[in-house]
């Protein structure tokens, strides 16, 4: 009797692990595990070199940050540095270079009259103002040295929050519902409608197109007309630097040396704000 207990035992683990196997098996292929009402599934190869979200950089984080399985990143001071160099491709920064000793030093000099109409992106650009000094030139030691002693939220509202309401008001994102999965924080994770998803969908493919060319893989050819707006989303994507090395010789010095400052002066800010309220 014994003997028969053990043989069923067994056959039923055997079953029990060969049906599991097929199931995550057919799962990955049919796109099960991967979110279907969110992109149809992570496994998106196409590139394409069109901006996404209208151009809308607090969609594209929110996408980022609040559509699990596809990306699930924080990336604060990667959008800080996005909107460093779209100001400076806007011409609300210019670069600046001292030599006060034997050494170039580079500095970005920021336009404290600037307009921006956006009141979520004029309240980072204020922090910046503030950050730079009387001179008005930001400087890495300088920007951590103001970010640590004004601790707070990098933004003083969550740019996340900002995505979601533009992605509402244009339709993208599908009404509240119980059922909806939450994060890890609790919060409801609101999928997109169709439509939506097609448009955030080519956010992916952005991505794929600017990662190929930082690592020299096949992609489609480089349109340089759209150069400033790829090195922005490239800031975005924490890929810019490298961006601007394999396009060199279709960038001036003064913006590789920019993509470089943006970056710098970004993760001082982030860096400066979070030690300071750890």
């Amino acid at each position: 009797m014994l003997e028969k207990l053990d043989t069923l035992g067994a056959y039923l683990l055997a079953v029990l692990m060969a049906g599991t196997f097929l199931y995550f098996v057919i799962a990955h292929q049919l796109g099960f595990k991967y979110a279907k009402k969110l992109f149809g599934t992570r496994r998106i190869k196409e590139q394409s070199q069109v901006i996404p979200l209208e151009g809308n950089l607090f969609a594209a984080c929110y996408v980022r940050t609040n559509q699990p399985r596809i990306f699930d990143l924080h990336i604060h001071h990667e959008l800080s540095a996005a909107f460093l160099y779209r100001w400076y491709s806007e011409g609300k920064l210019k670069l600046v270079q001292q030599k006060p000793a034997f050494e170039t030093v580079n500095y970005l000099s920021i336009q404290k009259d600037a307009v921006i109409r956006d009141q979520e992106e004029n309240s980072l650009y204020q922090k910046f103002c503030e950050a730079s000094g009387k001179d008005g030139l930001l400087e890495v030691d300088e920007v951590y040295h103001w970010s640590y002693s004004h601790p707070g939220d990098l933004y003083g509202f969550s740019p996340e929050d900002k995505g979601q309401e533009w992605l509402e008001d244009h339709g993208m994102m599908e009404p509240v519902n119980p059922k909806d999965k939450l994060t890890n924080l609790g919060a409801r994770i609101r999928p997109l409608t169709p439509a939506g998803a097609a448009k955030a969908r080519v956010l992916v493919e952005l991505q794929n197109f600017l990662q190929a060319q930082a690592e020299g893989k096949p992609s489609g050819p480089l349109d340089t007309n759209w150069i400033d707006d790829l090195l922005c989303y490239g800031q975005l994507f924490g890929i810019a630097d490298k961006l601007a090395e394999k396009w060199r010789t279709s960038l001036t010095e003064e913006q590789t040396i920019v993509v470089g400052l943006c970056r710098d002066l970004a993760q001082a800010f982030f860096n400066g704000n979070n030690e300071a309220t750890d």
